[in-house]
């Protein structure tokens, strides 16, 4: 996720973020032995410890790029992205792609009647038949967005109207979530707060934090202001949002929750800081944000229960681009290096705990943008895209997989 605006104005991101401009000439890495288990001559194949390894997924034609990743169970996951895009014209060019897991392997899922170009950079689901994705294309500048809703009801994806309108406009989704038959898009509408909630039959606008909205200058001038940027649902009437405000007295980063009937804003101890939470994942009772000070600067993360809240230090300087809480509720957080290399990163015994990601041979860099847990089991995957060798640069989709 992406995905969203940060600190004190929304800085709103194309649907390209490549390492390709920062790479270094590195060289290929061969994937580790510890990802070519051997079995043992006369003797079954040992079942592999725990690690991230690379998953065989369908073929996709360069440049493209995995962007968001959900599951619903074992045999129910979903991966979307952008494939066959000139890389001089990344937002407004090329086909979206949904690729599924059956448990077994990844195949790729039609989309019938998509005609527009652009790509998905998002995918939530409550059920495997209840499915969202956003994406669209970025247009000439940010004003010239075009956002586009598709839904998978188990058998067909099919597109479902916008509800600001399909048409280019400066309205742009940040994030995406799904929980008891209710789906939720949060973003900024010229610069104001997007929250529109689907419950089912209608989508319905909901309006911001009354701290938002009211009248008044925050500091050096600035009138009131929020962002929404990551959301994660729990029930309809249990909805967490990441990102930051500055209204009198108060300016940093802030959690958001809903009840039901209105929002409130949640104050985590970090005040007159210049800092955006982007990523929010956890269950109830157990919540972790995490983001950056401003320009993608230092890292910041939290963790709290709902009413107290921590400050948990020790993340490297990256630009960390998803969150989510594993089974025994310990975070992990994607890591992007300007190396260019990605890695993965756990917060147990007391600190955080680096994971280089493994990397497919001759390419020359990667890049990490989606994960998701896989309920009732201690798997995961993750997804995102390799640098190949060459000029120009041209990018690949990768997906890796965590078997507990």
């Amino acid at each position: 996720m992406r995905r969203g605006g940060l600190v004190v104005v929304v800085v709103l991101t194309g649907l390209l973020v490549s390492a390709c401009d920062k790479r270094q000439g590195l060289l290929a890495e061969q994937r580790s032995a510890a990802d070519r288990p051997a079995a043992a001559s006369g003797s079954a194949a040992p079942k592999p410890a725990p690690a991230w390894r690379l998953a065989d997924t369908p073929a996709t034609t360069p440049t493209s790029v995995l962007w968001d990743v959900v599951a619903t169970d074992r045999t129910h996951a979903w991966a979307v992205g952008h494939e066959s895009y000139d890389p001089e014209k990344p937002d407004t060019d090329g086909v979206p792609i949904v690729q599924r897991w059956d448990g077994t392997s990844w195949s790729r899922q039609d989309l019938p009647a998509i005609t527009w170009r652009g790509g998905l950079s998002m995918v939530a689901a409550d059920g495997p038949d209840n499915v969202w994705a956003v994406g669209g294309a970025a247009g000439a500048d940010p004003a010239h967005t075009t956002t586009h809703v598709l839904h998978y009801d188990g058998t067909t994806w099919s597109e479902v109207p916008f509800p600001p309108g399909n048409k280019p406009s400066n309205t742009h989704v940040t994030d995406l979530a799904v929980a008891g038959g209710h789906t939720w898009l949060v973003g900024d509408q010229g610069g104001k707060v997007l929250v529109q909630e689907y419950d089912g039959q209608a989508w319905q606008q909901r309006t911001s934090p009354a701290e938002c909205t009211r009248g008044g200058v925050s500091f050096g001038g600035m009138p009131n202001f929020c962002n929404f940027t990551g959301i994660t649902a729990f029930a309809p009437d249990d909805v967490w949002v990441a990102g930051n405000a500055a209204w009198s007295g108060f300016k940093g980063p802030l959690l958001f929750h809903w009840d039901g009937t209105a929002w409130t804003p949640v104050k985590v101890g970090l005040n007159n800081v210049e800092t955006a939470f982007s990523e929010i994942a956890g269950k109830p009772g157990d919540i972790w944000a995490v983001g950056h000070t401003a320009g993608y600067g230092g890292p910041v993360a939290v963790h709290g229960d709902g009413k107290t809240w921590r400050v948990v230090e020790g993340l490297p300087t990256a630009r960390l681009t998803d969150l989510v809480v594993d089974r025994s509720g310990r975070p992990w957080v994607l890591e992007n290096f300007t190396a260019p290399s990605a890695t993965l990163s756990t917060y147990r015994d007391g600190r955080w705990v680096d994971t280089k990601a493994p990397q497919p041979p001759d390419t020359v860099g990667m890049s990490l943008h989606g994960i998701t847990t896989v309920p009732g089991t201690a798997d995961m995957f993750a997804v995102g895209a390799v640098d190949l060798p060459g000029e120009p640069c041209m990018l690949s989709t990768v997906l890796l997989a965590y078997r507990g």
